[in-house]
């Protein structure tokens, strides 16, 4: 499926995950963000959150707020504190790493316990689960689906890109195990536009992507 860059920006969650950004490189992502027309921006800083707000209070643009680290094994009381404070400061949408220490237990009750704590913390906001599929097999990531959409989630989200790239077979496999119960979003090493049709074409309803990366797809989109 081809499509326009304004179509495509409309999906992108743009993202700046370096621990080492600063509160200009936050800024200029929201500016980025509004000159563009992203969907939303997303960035690994809950300090910056209320600013972030603040930048693009009234473009309709949202932020993400994260439940969690990377890592995802906090306990479920401070996930559910972290949304909690991510809503009361205004993010548009809630994201949330599955519990990897968890799932690779067999703990599967506790995974979708800790997944259900922080869809009811947050129940009105759209809400993602993230995977970190480079690390899964193809049988892990469909009974993760599976615990995904038991948890509550509207988003099955598949990594961050910190531990390998989304490639088109795992949005292949995680479009056959969702089977329209819930939303994908890929995100992680999605460089090229080429890329982005054939996720497209498997349903994927919204990408996340590197700030830098995310101004090429959509200059790209609009250059064929």
């Amino acid at each position: 499926m081809a499509i326009h860059g304004k179509e495509l920006a409309g999906m992108i969650d743009a993202t700046i995950l370096g621990k080492e950004a600063t509160r200009e490189d936050l800024v200029h992502l929201a500016d980025m963000a509004k000159q563009y027309g992203f969907f939303s921006c997303a960035f690994a800083f809950p300090c910056w959150l209320p600013m972030m707000v603040e930048e693009l209070k009234g473009t309709g643009i949202k932020c993400i707020g994260g439940a969690s680290s990377f890592q995802g094994n906090e306990p479920i009381e401070l996930k559910v504190a972290m949304a909690r404070w991510n809503v009361e400061h205004g993010c548009g949408e809630m994201e949330n790493f599955m519990n990897y220490s968890y799932f690779k237990s067999g703990m599967y009750d506790e995974v979708v316990k800790d997944i259900r704590a922080v869809r009811e913390a947050a129940p009105d906001m759209v809400y993602k689960v993230i995977l970190e599929t480079p690390m899964l097999s193809d049988d892990e990531i469909r009974t993760a689906c599976d615990l995904c959409i038991d948890g509550g989630v509207d988003y099955v989200k598949t990594g961050t890109g910190l531990l390998g790239a989304t490639d088109v077979h795992t949005i292949e496999v995680i479009s056959k195990a969702v089977k329209g119960r819930a939303k994908i979003k890929a995100s992680g090493g999605i460089r090229t536009i080429e890329t982005v049709d054939a996720m497209l074409d498997l349903g994927v309803a919204r990408f996340g992507v590197g700030l830098a990366s995310a101004i090429k797809l959509v200059e790209a989109a609009d250059q064929r």
